[in-house]
């Protein structure tokens, strides 16, 4: 199928014509003005993927999932996890797991330094153990109220570091 256009002067309100419009003839193809949509539909995507990124990749969010120090009293690890999984806002829905590491912050910043060794990518092992709380959610739903066991111990972790801060808390080792 071949495009025509016909080349037509429009008028503005004062009557003075502005050459050069372009308007098709009826049944000619027209191609969208504007943004193409693969590149709107990319940039939406791109725009996600960040948003995405950032979401569980902060240090202030770090913080507040996984370090309590010193250790919040309760009668027991029991009771220690369901208050703080509540405190913490990991109770809606419910978190399956969560270590709260028992030091200072600038302890466990030092573990994306001097006082880690680099595994891969941005991922650091700490050379030195932390007291730790292991909350695990008993039952399998995961709708409130939520219901945890917890135990203690003093293990080495895995933590995701982003620009010299901790951001993830990957695992205990």
């Amino acid at each position: 199928m071949q495009l025509r256009a016909r080349q037509t002067q429009s008028q503005d309100v004062s009557g003075e014509a502005f050459p050069g419009e372009v308007d098709a003839w009826p049944g000619a193809a027209m191609t969208p003005k504007g943004p193409h949509p693969v590149l709107l539909l990319g940039l939406v995507l791109l725009a996600g993927w960040l948003a995405r990124l950032g979401q569980g990749a902060s240090h202030p969010q770090f913080l507040r999932q996984h370090v309590d120090n010193p250790k919040t009293r309760a009668r027991d690890d029991r009771r220690y996890c369901n208050m703080m999984m509540q405190r913490r806002g990991m109770a809606r829905p419910c978190k399956h797991t969560n270590t709260f590491v028992h030091a200072p912050a600038s302890q466990l910043q030092d573990i994306c330094g001097r006082a880690g060794r680099h595994v891969t990518r941005n991922l650091y092992d700490s050379n030195n153990r932390y007291r730790i709380t292991i909350c695990r959610l008993s039952g399998g739903s995961t709708r409130p109220p939520c219901n945890y066991r917890g135990g203690s111990s003093t293990r080495r972790i895995r933590v995701a570091c982003i620009g010299g801060l901790p951001v993830h808390y990957d695992r205990n080792l």
